[in-house]
């Protein structure tokens, strides 16, 4: 005879006697009990779909099926950007949201930054947590091409509202397919090819200058001159972040080259210049705001775009 674990045996009394929200132990707060119940209703959903062999459960609880493999497809390191279409829906079949499949607009994350405003807790977590365990409790997540059914508890939903449509503490499937994985190196090769861009200088650290204006007569940008520069920043997808209120026009700065007064990628790419001159500079997030970001615009890994003229230089 098997022998049945307690918490077994309740999931089982719960399920087959008198129901999922009657079972209660002394003491257990709301959110506990409904957790608890939310994962038995997983994994009564496992059962019935056939899915046992299958299914996989991450640290965090989402419970995941692959259910699309492609072994070659790319997978994304922290601080690559992951494109995916998903679709929620409750375990009776109800859809109750999606991505923009018909437009093939697909959501964006970028692995090692989650912001719950932007994904829930459990769609982000099965997507980067999923598939197979590499250097030691590390998983390679989704690859380019995979898909996954995601099986979430209300826990792992971002304390989302009670509606009649989706009620508060129900779980919920995600089937989520990635589109694209792709390296921040990769995202600036596709923005320069995009916009018919050929950089006139091209770094080892991922520095590109673009000279749109060239003054080769003129006096050259150097360590410790201070320079006037008029410049206008924005992100690879053209959202403008400086200046913020003007997405159309500049705004100026004096700069101490090699003084650390500004990112390095701003500040290398001016000393590749000479007074006069206009150019476009496209740096990774290394050389700008890191994996912190800055503000509500610049995430973390964040690649940034500078157009920039050379007013002075003393």
């Amino acid at each position: 005879m098997n022998r049945v674990s307690w918490k077994n045996w309740l999931i089982v009394g719960c399920l087959g006697v008198v129901g999922l929200s009657s079972c209660t132990e002394p003491g257990e707060a709301l959110r506990d009990r409904k957790r608890r119940e939310n994962e038995a209703e997983i994994a009564q959903y496992v059962a019935q779909n056939n899915l046992t062999g299958q299914a996989r459960t991450t640290d965090a609880g989402t419970t995941y099926i692959i259910t699309t493999t492609n072994p070659t497809g790319q997978t994304a390191g922290v601080g690559d950007e992951i494109q995916y279409h998903y679709t929620a829906r409750r375990f009776d079949g109800l859809i109750v949201d999606s991505s923009d499949v018909a437009a093939n607009i697909p959501r964006v994350l970028t692995r090692g930054y989650f912001n719950q405003a932007l994904i829930s807790a459990g769609l982000y977590d099965g997507i980067v947590n999923s598939g197979p365990v590499v250097s030691g409790t590390n998983r390679l997540g989704l690859r380019k091409g995979e898909s996954a059914m995601l099986l979430v508890p209300f826990n792992l939903d971002n304390g989302r509202p009670n509606t009649l449509l989706l009620p508060q503490y129900l779980p919920i499937r995600y089937d989520v397919r990635i589109v694209n994985v792709r390296t921040e190196e990769q995202q600036i090769q596709e923005y320069l090819t995009a916009n018919k861009l050929t950089p006139t200088f091209s770094e080892t650290n991922g520095l590109r200058v673009v000279v749109t204006q060239a003054r080769p007569d003129s006096v050259q940008v150097t360590t410790g001159k201070t320079v006037g520069v008029s410049y206008r920043g924005s992100l690879l997808n053209g959202v403008v972040f400086d200046p913020a209120n003007n997405p159309t026009g500049t705004n100026t700065i004096s700069v101490q080259i090699g003084a650390n007064q500004v990112v390095p990628g701003f500040d290398q790419g001016l000393a590749k210049l000479r007074k006069g001159e206009k150019a476009r500079l496209i740096f990774p997030s290394a050389l700008g705001y890191g994996i912190t970001g800055s503000g509500a615009t610049i995430r973390p890994y964040a690649s940034l775009v500078f157009d920039v003229e050379i007013t002075s230089v003393q």
